[in-house]
């Protein structure tokens, strides 16, 4: 029989088909077997194995002495774990939830709050159920949050759109419609747990549901561990400052991580998990990096075999942790509250004088016409609220305390609740470090830097005469427009023949602006600034705390400068100009029908203040024109106009640096501002004879074994090599401060160590509301001690709004007598420091 050629085609064709596929077929199985085995094999390992990443404890923070600041120490929680094949069950859900509710129970009758929050919460207003991915995120985060919450609990947006059909959902799906008089409250909490395992289903690890729980509640839960499922006790560590609020500003606090902490690029590269703690303030964030337990090089791990429905069976391996390092301040604790309990009573002493003298008739008759005009509804009157005290070792710069009022209880910060909303309610804002964070104008403080600027330029000799004659009028040709000293007319006299001793003892205003004028001439020198910036007044201490601002020391360029626009300006006035200029010009261009806009107003805005520093004044209209004219396309009649370019150049004026804003800086106003940090480097510097000294807080780095590994050392900013002839004259004008003729004699007549105090006062007028009263101004008090051998500490007090700089001396006085009669007192008991963590 002759077989079809078609078919004999097809036959072979298959063959060939088969020979293909079982070719295939082998070439996988080599490749599986024989060429990839060791990846195919690790794979399989890594897929039966679970590594489970284990930390120490968080290092410790002390004072100089070793007194214990922050600590961990061992709590009991309760962990939740089950895997994703329990969740998919519904009889073993069943179970779980009757779990989950007995355990809440449990738990609140000890009076302990469940930690879980739950995603869908119900509106207060509208009583409809809503999400709550987080407060303040932008659109793209809360879109992200939203995806991965769908995805992990297996929901689909199309089928559940919102919020309460997820909610009805899992209320349905957890069997919560079974358990019997179940209120909103625990049914919420219930459904956070399951929630928060969901999100973490895949990491093969235990949530924590309720922390730091009694050893009672403990017992109860263990006991009852063959019927609870899923239910666990685990080991975890509580942050604890044993000193409560003591040093809070500096110690800091510690917190889980959120979006700001940058855990995606920074934290997590170097190991960190984002349900770590981390330090959010202080001491506990600068010094993160040596405090951690968390980073890659000190975790541990333990690996544990998985069955194939993903529970844990054994141990496999174990690699224990490593404890963070501990840091060791240069402050010590009883100078730290010894300074926290003298500037509390210094704010609330001097707040009581300012309230019995706005009450007084003679006050309110000399200061009638500014009470009239100030709106106190929009500028309430401010009176000491706040203080704050450094004290420095003025031979290395080392802090000795950093005190300020009020304060907080870390603790609290910690624990959270309605403590923590308190705190971050005070309108005092105590977790700002006053200190490093807040600035004021430095008043008559600042008057050593004028007086040394004016000896070591040569501008000014040591036994060079000057009397106060009134006004002083070298910048200015009308005499209600010239600045005079704060002394009385009829008292003019005591003001007569100063050198720079009796000037600085008396604090004479007219003696600094004739320094000033010296300084300034006629071709607006920078000497000043520039030896305000030698004393470290124009850059930053250097001391380890985050935030730390930078004083501001009045020149040119810290009123406008060119090189950078216009709302990234040093101070607020050029912004202020700039409004006002626009305000005026769209007034123009509304007078005539005209639009401008915000874009083309803007660049104007910026050539025409640009164009006043290089154009002299007289100048101005002429660059003005051409500059209207392109910009906005204004017509030669209106750029003639008096209407149009008056008042562009009343506004412009103020953008220019001048003598008369010189002579106000040598007495420490116009807009210098500084801050009481930068003010104690300065004041050390001084003291030890012209050496400037970055800050520091930190006295060293000590492993949880007790090595030290990292000792810091004193560093240096600058050296005043000119000035050193010239500090004895400087230190005798400071001596005579507090001295029979001195602007603080009275407060330190009764004081047993006045003799070895020299110190200066600084009273500094603040302007609010466009009115200035008395009562607000700003109150500095710097002090070094001793006199009669040399000086050893500096003492820097700012009492914002305080009155006067003499009402600021009675911290300083406080503290200073204390540490001659008690620096060498025990403080109190040392807190035991847990396990085999030491303390050199």
């Amino acid at each position: 029989m002759k077989i079809n050629q078609a078919i004999i085609r097809r036959y072979l064709l298959f063959i060939v088909l088969i020979v293909v596929l079982f070719s295939a077929l082998f070439a996988k199985l080599y490749s599986l077997q024989i060429v990839n085995a060791d990846q195919y094999q690790q794979s399989a390992s890594s897929s039966s194995f679970k590594t489970i990443r284990l930390t120490g404890r968080r290092g410790m923070i002390t004072d100089a002495e070793s007194v214990v600041f922050a600590m961990s120490e061992d709590i009991y929680n309760v962990s939740f774990l089950v895997t994703d094949a329990e969740i998919q069950n519904d009889k073993r859900v069943k179970e779980l939830t009757a779990s989950i509710l007995k355990t809440i129970g449990i738990v609140k009758s000890y009076g302990i709050e469940m930690k879980n929050e739950f995603v869908i919460q119900r509106n207060p207003e509208t009583d409809l159920w809503e999400f709550n991915f987080g407060k303040g995120i932008s659109e793209k985060a809360w879109e992200i949050r939203e995806s991965y919450w769908y995805g992990n609990h297996y929901l689909s947006k199309t089928r559940y759109p919102t919020a309460e059909d997820c909610y009805n959902f899992l209320y349905k799906r957890y069997f919560l419609d079974e358990v019997e008089n179940l209120d909103e409250q625990t049914a919420r909490e219930i459904m956070a747990v399951f929630s928060e395992m969901r999100m973490n289903i895949y990491n093969s690890t235990a949530i924590i549901i309720a922390q730091n729980i009694p050893f009672e509640a403990v017992q109860e839960i263990a006991g009852l561990t063959m019927s609870l499922p899923g239910i666990g006790i685990d080991v975890g560590e509580k942050r604890v400052y044993p000193r409560n609020n003591v040093a809070s500003q500096i110690i800091g606090y510690v917190g889980p991580i959120s979006d700001r902490d940058n855990f995606a690029t920074e934290l997590r590269p170097m190991g960190y998990q984002l349900n770590d703690i981390i330090g959010k303030d202080g001491i506990e964030r600068s010094m993160e990096n040596w405090l951690t337990p968390n980073i890659a090089s000190r975790s541990g791990s333990r690996v544990m075999e998985k069955d194939n429905r993903g529970r844990l069976t054994r141990q496999m391996s174990n690699t224990q942790p490593t404890d963070g390092n501990n840091v060791k301040l240069t402050i010590i604790d009883s100078y730290q509250r010894e300074a926290e309990r003298a500037i509390a009573a210094n704010v609330e002493y001097t707040r009581g004088i300012q309230e019995r003298e706005m009450f007084k008739d003679r006050w309110r008759s000399v200061n009638k016409l500014k009470l009239e005009k100030r709106d106190f509804l929009e500028y309430p009157l401010k009176l000491a609220s706040t203080g704050t005290m450094v004290v420095l070792d003025i031979h290395t710069g080392k802090v000795l305390a950093m005190a300020q009022y009020p304060t907080f209880d870390l603790n609290a910060m910690v624990a959270g609740g309605k403590e923590v909303e308190s705190i971050l309610l005070d309108e005092r804002n105590p977790l700002q470090n006053y200190a490093i964070h807040s600035r004021a104008e430095p008043g008559s403080i600042f008057k050593m830097v004028t007086g040394l600027a004016a000896l070591t330029n040569g501008v000014l000799a040591v036994d060079d005469r000057i009397s106060d004659e009134g006004p002083y009028m070298k910048y200015t040709t009308k005499e209600e427009d010239a600045p005079t000293c704060w002394i009385a007319k009829g008292a003019r006299k005591q003001h007569a023949d100063l050198n720079i001793v009796s000037g600085l003892s008396k604090s004479c205003n007219y003696f600094f602006y004739t320094l000033a004028g010296r300084l300034y001439g006629d071709t607006g020198s920078t000497l000043l600034y520039q030896y305000a910036a030698q004393m470290g007044l124009t850059t930053r201490t250097g001391i380890q705390l985050p935030g730390e601002a930078r004083s501001i020391v009045g020149n040119q360029t810290s009123v406008y400068d060119p090189t950078m626009p216009v709302n990234k300006q040093e101070i607020d006035l050029p912004l202020l100009i700039a409004a006002k200029i626009k305000q005026h010009l769209q007034n123009i261009g509304a007078s005539y029908g005209i639009t401008y806009d915000d874009k083309r107003l803007d660049a104007c805005i910026k050539q025409l203040m640009d164009m006043a520093l290089v154009t002299d004044q007289g100048k101005w209209p002429d660059a003005m024109r051409p500059i209207l004219m392109a910009e906005l396309n204004m017509t030669r009649e209106m750029v003639w106009l008096q209407a149009v370019i008056g008042e562009i150049w009343y506004a412009l004026n103020d953008l220019k640096w001048g003598g008369s804003m010189e002579v106000q800086l040598a007495i420490g106003q116009s807009i210098t501002v500084l801050t009481p940090a930068a003010v104690a480097r300065y004041v050390a510097a001084i003291g030890n004879g012209g050496t400037v000294y970055n800050l520091s807080i930190i006295d060293s780095i000590i492993s949880p074994e007790g090595e030290i590994l990292n000792q810091y050392q004193p560093s240096v900013f600058g050296q005043l090599d000119s000035a050193q002839p010239f500090m004895p004259y400087i230190k005798e004008g400071m001596k005579g401060v507090v001295d029979e003729a001195g602007t603080a004699k009275r407060y330190f007549d009764d004081f047993k160590y006045r003799d070895e105090l020299w110190a200066k006062t600084g009273t500094s007028q603040i302007t609010i509301g466009n009115i200035k009263l008395d009562l607000e101004n700003n109150g500095w008090f710097v002090a070094l001690t001793p006199f009669t051998k040399p000086a050893e500490i500096a003492v820097v007090v700012l009492i914002p709004n305080g009155k006067a700089g003499a009402e600021a001396t009675r911290a300083a006085r406080d503290f200073i007598g204390w540490w001659y009669d008690d620096q060498n007192k025990f403080t109190g008991e040392v807190p035991v420091v847990p396990g085999n963590q030491l303390m050199p």
